[in-house]
């Protein structure tokens, strides 16, 4: 075992720590590491400046001054070295970009496989575990279409129904798929689809939880995973539901992260269309009548996500701090993170400037250098 002084120091290990500090939660954890500025500064912490917290109870300010979580964190290490999983956190290059501007984002995931976090597209496609012959066939029509669309990731939560349909007809059309788990990677659920999750890893694809083998199991963890599959995603893409799920509970998360959302209708009188009827007849969802409606929606046809050149146009259609940003760095070129906020005025947060970056990078247009630099393309 390391020494206490030395394992301090690694902020990946430390992290982890936190993510086992019992009853912590998603929310606290962001919330500690924006106000302490690292894992490693939470745990040297004084208790007072802890207790000052005041989304903080007694026991979780005491369980983090007696670094209890660290022998977790240690047996966690040692599960992922036994069963080849490898765990990540925001700060690893692995993580998935679209999920760091969260301020729900996991703290630490556990993957196997390619999640392909920089991709340039990800559609997530979800639905119920009874899908029909109407949800099936309307998939293989759509895969026909996304097999011509290059930089394309498939994101489903590897259930029955239409989760694995769309997991199997990815593989087929050679897209590659990231199944997002709810329960540690160990544990293949449902245990039929264990043949289809090695394919996916032999595929170029991947799977990821943020279940650990040492998380109880419990009725919350699937919600939990529907939010990544929400967040992991540009478009959501809802084929069959009732009006109760997790797939309508995919649906409002990625409302609630600002995605697009697609749904395809169904008859009246179809209790697996009313899920999807209700969130057309709301304006949550674009109604899809053919596959190509997705792919003009989205401009996935070939007329966009294409890397803007060094003289970019006055006409790039960004935002107006996407276009701000480009500015300084075209004329600063390499420029780091905290040079780049305060030439953009200190006007915007952190979460805003993380946003616009991340989505030029995914679109091509900056690339990220050694040291959190930037420079155009």
């Amino acid at each position: 075992m390391k020494k206490e002084s030395s394992l301090s120091e690694n902020e990946h290990f430390v992290m982890l720590a936190l993510s086992f500090v019992e009853g912590i939660g998603i929310h606290r954890a962001n919330q500690l590491l924006s106000y302490f500025g690292s894992a490693k500064n939470i745990f040297e912490a004084d208790k007072l400046d802890l207790a000052s917290q005041s989304y903080l109870s007694k026991n979780i300010v005491s369980q983090i001054q007696s670094k209890d979580s660290w022998k977790h964190a240690e047996i966690e290490i040692a599960f992922a070295q036994k069963n080849d999983i490898k765990i990540i956190n925001y700060l690893h290059p692995e993580y998935p970009k679209r999920l760091i501007p969260l301020d729900d984002k996991p703290i630490v995931l556990y993957k196997k496989g390619n999640v392909h976090p920089e991709i340039k597209k990800s559609l997530a496609i979800v639905g119920t575990r009874k899908s029909s012959e109407y949800g099936g066939k309307f998939l293989e029509h759509l895969f026909e279409e996304l097999s011509t669309i290059s930089s394309l990731a498939i994101i489903s939560g590897m259930a029955q129904g239409i989760d694995y349909k769309a997991h199997m007809l990815a593989l087929k059309k050679g897209i590659p798929t990231v199944g997002v788990m709810g329960l540690a990677l160990n544990t293949i659920f449902p245990a039929g689809h264990i043949k289809l999750a090695k394919e996916m890893l032999e595929k170029e694809g991947g799977w990821i939880t943020e279940t650990s083998s040492q998380d109880k199991l419990s009725p919350g963890l699937f919600p939990r995973r529907n939010r990544i599959i929400a967040a992991m995603c540009d478009a959501l893409f809802v084929v069959e539901t009732n009006m109760k799920g997790g797939s309508m509970i995919t649906a409002q998360l990625a409302m609630d992260y600002n995605k697009e959302i697609f749904a395809l209708p169904g008859r009246y009188n179809d209790s697996f269309s009313k899920g999807c009827n209700h969130l057309i007849q709301n304006n949550m969802a674009a109604l899809v009548n053919t596959p190509q409606d997705i792919l003009t929606y989205m401009n996935w046809d070939g007329k966009s996500n294409k890397a803007v050149p060094n003289n970019i146009e006055i006409d790039f259609e960004g935002t107006v701090l996407q276009k701000k940003l480009i500015e300084i760095i075209r004329k600063t070129p390499q420029v780091d993170i905290e040079k780049l906020t305060m030439l953009a005025g200190n006007r915007y947060t952190s979460g805003e400037m993380a946003e616009a970056l991340i989505t030029m990078e995914l679109d091509g247009i900056i690339r990220t250098l050694p040291g959190n630099k930037y420079e155009i393309v």
